[in-house]
């Protein structure tokens, strides 16, 4: 048995693996580009590091795919464990999956926030970059999170009961898709498009209902207008805002802050957390803020081991600058 095929029977079993590291996830925005490396013992699993490879100019990478916020390394720890063994572990491990990676040009992912020791992999010669999202950590009280919404949130909340918009479930994929294109084309950007297929949104809509793993839900006027709609996708410990769209005909209304705390409110008794997924954007880490939930910080793991490419990164860097000069 391989061990993408152990991988596979670990993720059926294992409800600390996210979401975003399971199997089917990975089959649904990397078909066929994705594989695993393992660390076992005793013939159990106890770290997987699931990765995908491109080609793009004759180079080969390990990337973050579409749509996927994090993947990085999976562990299970001794029980037990003081703190200094943790770490000692922690290296052990990371020194196994890191040996056991295929030789590609260059490495680059986003690892879970809860991987606070990255420096076993800054000792084998690995970069970070620190980004941040924005979590609800406890879904048990309601009352608590409604309470931590700053007063233009609830101000939201209010215009858009006011409204009489009508919450829905269950938007098709084609209509989402739809409506994401056509919100963009509202803003008159130079770039319109939708940054993801829809081949590759049906994929995941598709198998995030199969699993029981994701939900659309959409605002409606009494007009049958649709203000805003909202893709989040769960796993047992936390749930996440993956795709938002917002008519800005509507805006005003408020319906965009109200699809997300009747999510938060449908998904408390399923999951433990409600991660926003974070942006480095100032406007919209302004609006994940707003809603009480906590900044945490998680890595961008990268390291390029081609010379040639090293150099080419390092004139489209130098080239970056001079035009933001400009």
């Amino acid at each position: 048995m391989t061990d993408k095929e152990k991988y596979r029977k670990l993720c059926e079993n294992e409800p600390s693996i996210p979401i975003y590291s399971r199997d089917w996830w990975l089959d649904a925005v990397a078909p066929g580009a994705w594989d695993v490396v393992t660390v076992e013992k005793n013939e159990e699993i106890v770290a997987a590091l699931p990765y995908v490879t491109a080609k793009k100019y004759g180079f080969t990478r390990i990337v973050m795919p579409p749509l996927t916020q994090k993947l990085g390394p999976w562990l299970s720890y001794p029980a037990g464990q003081k703190y200094s063994k943790k770490l000692d572990y922690e290296k052990k491990i990371f020194n196994e999956l890191i040996e056991k990676l295929p030789k590609v040009d260059a490495f680059n992912q986003n690892f879970d926030y809860r991987i606070e020791n990255w420096l076993p992999f800054y000792w084998q010669g690995f970069s970070q970059n620190t980004r941040y999202t924005y979590v609800l950590d406890d879904l048990s009280d309601m009352a608590a999170i409604e309470k931590g919404f700053a007063h233009a949130k609830r101000q939201n909340i209010k215009k858009a009961l006011d409204s009489r918009l009508t919450v829905k479930f269950d938007l098709s994929a084609k209509a989402f898709y739809q409506h994401h294109q056509m919100t963009l084309g509202k803003q008159n950007l130079y770039d319109t498009s939708v940054s993801y297929s829809f081949e590759l949104f049906q994929r995941i809509y598709d198998a995030c209902y199969a699993h029981n793993a994701g939900r659309t839900i959409y605002a409606e006027d009494e007009d049958g207008h649709i203000h805003a709609a909202l893709f989040v996708i769960l796993d047992e410990n936390s749930a996440y805002d993956l795709i938002s769209t917002i008519d800005p005909d509507y805006r005003r209304y408020g319906a965009a802050t109200l699809l997300v705390w009747e999510m938060i409110k449908f998904v408390a008794d399923k999951t433990k957390s409600f991660d926003f997924e974070g942006s480095m954007i100032e406007g919209v880490e302004n609006s994940f803020r707003k809603f009480g939930a906590r900044q945490y910080p998680y890595f961008n793991i990268h390291r390029t081991y081609n010379k040639r490419l090293k150099s080419l990164q390092h004139i489209k860097e130098i080239l970056r600058i001079l035009r933001g000069r400009d």
